[in-house]
């Protein structure tokens, strides 16, 4: 199921909830991300406050464990579909299950119809997640990144 924009989710799949990015997750933001992670929360709130659209804190079973949604895809064409999760969250198919939840949110209150995503070449798991879900690679780009497109 999922909720409206104003609710305290704003995402929410049978496992999984999301919420906006708020300075209460900064340390979910610092084990995923380390030193990056103080300026990437900093950016998905700037973005949220702005335009309602950035990567949810996502939560299971009452715990924070990852971050995942949308970013603007202001050079590409499309939202950027984003996920990443705790190590120990890996192999539960959360990752399908919030892709699958987050595109049909996007396509219903975002009326969002392309979504492309970067995935880590060596990140063979995060590939095989957004090939389920119709992703394609499109480009191979120099700093080890797959450029995926939903086809």
């Amino acid at each position: 199921m999922l909720c409206g924009m104003t609710d305290r989710f704003a995402f929410r799949t049978l496992r999984l909830s999301g919420r906006a990015p708020s300075p209460l997750a900064l340390g979910l933001y610092q084990q995923l991300f380390g030193a990056r992670g103080e300026g990437d929360l900093e950016r998905d709130m700037q973005d949220w406050s702005r335009h309602r659209i950035s990567p949810w804190t996502l939560s299971h079973a009452g715990n924070d464990i990852g971050v995942g949604g949308f970013r603007l895809g202001f050079g590409d064409d499309g939202l950027e579909v984003l996920f990443h999760f705790l190590p120990d969250m890996w192999g539960q198919g959360l990752a399908s299950e919030f892709l699958l939840a987050a595109l049909d949110h996007a396509r219903g209150p975002l009326n969002a119809q392309r979504f492309f995503g970067h995935v880590s070449e060596g990140s063979v798991s995060s590939q095989r997640v957004m090939e389920k879900a119709g992703f394609r690679v499109e480009d191979r780009q120099a700093d080890g990144q797959l450029l995926m497109r939903l086809a």
